[in-house]
């Protein structure tokens, strides 16, 4: 089969988004379906794609979607059009200007309809957000009703706390609504990582609960490093974002830190957020904080670590990402603070670590600040989550939608 994917965000871009499909090309590619796939950039590098996607055809289309208007603004001209874009202009579209790919209806439905007369698309998979994409990979299949359409949903869209979608005027919420809807009327199957977006969209929309499917996230194992010893474990680790909302829980660890001096309390942040909170004073100096390091060295020191430590903001309590299979697959235990929700759950249910309310934290974070964090090994089946796994599965299930 032919399967085109647009993901607006793809390698060599390090954001989290174009992970999911770059991976999922690669494994559609092995197993033998030709693949094209169509990418924002602001410069197309060939030899790279060549290189790092071999047999995989890349598309780049230019972003359209200036860098000032995500509110990096870096001179006074930048910051004079973000106020005229987001004050003026916004009054009259209807488009919500923070969709970094409202502007690339003519260049995607272009680039589509030429890969479709040279070699026609067997399966269309569109990955949002940006979520403008889902709607336009409707239009394109309204034109071309033989393909199967396949919408990804890797974020809560309307419903969702993101993307400036909660500050929408009416007019344009209610545009992302109609939005919405024809895209779950346009898909044979709606894609979903986590089981709580897949309830949601059930309550919403019933009347298509068939064409819902479960695409989890995924990990690498190819990634790791080999190593045939156990090496000794200590102190925690984290990798990733620090997401705003976790700055109460932080401010109790460090209370709970200083009240238990001698507990050999140790973390390492590994990060490219900016958090001021977290200086070298930070609980007893027991925190240190270091800029993002590659994939595969972080594997290794989380390998080496005694347990990661993990605090997710309320919004975040449902999301259960591809690091926790990457964790749980170095045998890591997992010492999760936030509030009660999938992520909480799927910890204590599968005994790979340990789940700890924000109110509880006085209580019974001490027993565990010198990373002794239990963990059951070979409980939970991680191999399942691999890509090639994954990826066997939904082509399984994709036989039995009907377009």
């Amino acid at each position: 089969m032919h399967f085109t994917i647009v993901s607006y965000t793809f390698p060599p871009s390090k954001e989290i988004g174009g992970r999911r499909w770059a991976k999922f090309s690669q494994q559609l590619a092995k197993k033998g379906h030709e693949v094209t796939v169509i990418c924002a950039s602001d410069q197309e590098n060939k030899e790279w794609y060549e290189k790092e996607f071999p047999g995989i055809n890349v598309k780049v289309l230019p972003k359209c979607y200036p860098d000032w208007l995500s509110g990096y603004t870096k001179s006074l001209m930048d910051k004079l059009k973000y106020v005229f874009y987001t004050r003026v202009l916004s009054a009259f579209t209807k488009q919500n200007l923070f969709d970094r790919a409202y502007a690339w209806k003519k260049p995607m439905l272009s680039a589509l309809e030429n890969i479709h007369h040279k070699k026609p698309i067997d399966v269309l998979v569109v990955t949002g957000a940006p979520f403008s994409l889902l709607y336009y990979g409707s239009l394109f299949k309204k034109r071309n009703k033989e393909i199967k359409y396949v919408g990804d949903l890797r974020d809560p869209w309307t419903w969702g706390s993101y993307y400036g979608i909660p500050i929408l005027a009416s007019a344009k919420k209610n545009f992302q609504e109609l939005s919405e809807k024809v895209m779950m009327e346009a898909c044979d199957m709606v894609c979903f990582p986590t089981e709580h977006m897949g309830n949601f969209l059930r309550k919403k929309y019933p009347a298509f609960s068939f064409k819902l499917y479960l695409l989890a996230h995924a990990y690498d194992p190819d990634k790791f490093p080999k190593s045939t010893t156990e090496e000794k474990r200590q102190g925690f680790i984290y990798g990733g974002s620090l997401y705003p909302g976790i700055e109460g829980y932080l401010k109790k660890l460090a209370e709970v830190v200083k009240t238990n001096p001698d507990s050999g309390f140790k973390w390492d942040i590994y990060t490219g957020s900016t958090y001021p909170l977290l200086d070298s004073h930070f609980a007893n100096g027991s925190v240190q904080k270091h800029t993002f390091v590659p994939e595969e060295e972080l594997f290794s020191r989380i390998k080496k670590s005694a347990a990661y430590l993990a605090f997710f903001p309320p919004s975040d309590k449902d999301l259960i990402s591809t690091k926790f299979f990457e964790i749980i697959y170095t045998h890591t235990p997992i010492l999760y603070i936030g509030e009660e929700g999938d992520v909480g759950r799927f910890v204590r249910e599968n005994r790979v670590g340990v789940h700890i309310l924000p109110e509880n934290m006085e209580r019974d974070l001490p027993q565990y600040l010198n990373g002794n964090v239990p963990f059951e090994r070979d409980y939970f089946d991680v191999k399942q989550y691999t890509f090639s796994s994954v990826t066997d599965n939904f082509l399984n299930a994709l036989k039995n939608f009907k377009n």
